[in-house]
């Protein structure tokens, strides 16, 4: 199992991975990284199955909120993040209610389809550009009652190693927490420090669908 504290030899650095992160100040409507408030009621959060899935992508906005796609990291089922605007950052929840939040960055030499990851640099204000030229990101987060759902997000960026590119481990998308564990341990990926901690709530597909898309350019 990942040892999302891991501070060995091959690991990035929180001051490393921090350098090499662009937020926009565009982030704000999302809090950087889909910071806001938990919502009392999580009762619907509109997973479909991998086999069916329709994959959106970006961010999408109306009233005070940004909605986006994620992917419930127990069964790789897609899933909604709402985050409404100008939440505070950091959270400030107590330790034992943080859970991690896996970003998975793609390069854009990725087999994976550019339409079905969660953002990409043209229709998300986060983590738009990093240490190889990207392709996009997905955000892999627990769910209740499969995962480690909280009331705040630690952020642990994942990159892909040289080995990654290399054996074509960048081709698969991953999807899951067993598949992000095996990519760990073949050497295929490395994780960083948390980069960030915030609040945020899960929603339905048809919130993300009644919110207008968001365009970005590329810092």
């Amino acid at each position: 199992m990942i040892k999302l504290f891991n501070q060995s030899i091959g690991r990035l650095s929180l001051t490393k991975t921090k350098t090499l992160i662009h937020f926009t100040a565009r982030d704000r409507v999302l809090g950087l990284l889909l910071g806001g408030l938990l919502t009392i009621s999580m009762a619907t959060y509109g997973a479909d199955t991998p086999s069916s899935t329709t994959w959106y992508s970006g961010q999408r906005a109306f009233a005070q909120i940004v909605v986006e796609p994620a992917v419930d990291l127990a069964t790789g089922n897609q899933i909604f993040l709402l985050t409404p605007n100008n939440a505070p950052l950091p959270a400030k929840a107590a330790q034992r209610a943080h859970a991690p939040l896996f970003l998975v960055l793609y390069p854009t030499s990725s087999a994976v389809p550019t339409s079905s990851l969660n953002c990409t640099p043209t229709n998300c204000g986060h983590l738009q550009t990093w240490a190889y030229p990207l392709k996009g990101h997905d955000h892999l987060v627990g769910v209740p009652h499969t995962g480690d759902f909280n009331v705040a997000w630690d952020v642990i960026l994942v990159s892909f190693t040289q080995k990654g590119f290399d054996d074509g481990a960048i081709n698969t998308r991953i999807l899951t927490l067993a598949q992000l564990d095996a990519a760990d341990t073949n050497g295929d990926v490395v994780m960083s420090d948390v980069v960030l901690s915030f609040n945020c709530s899960i929603t339905s597909s048809a919130t993300y669908l009644h919110g207008t898309p968001l365009s970005f350019e590329v810092p």
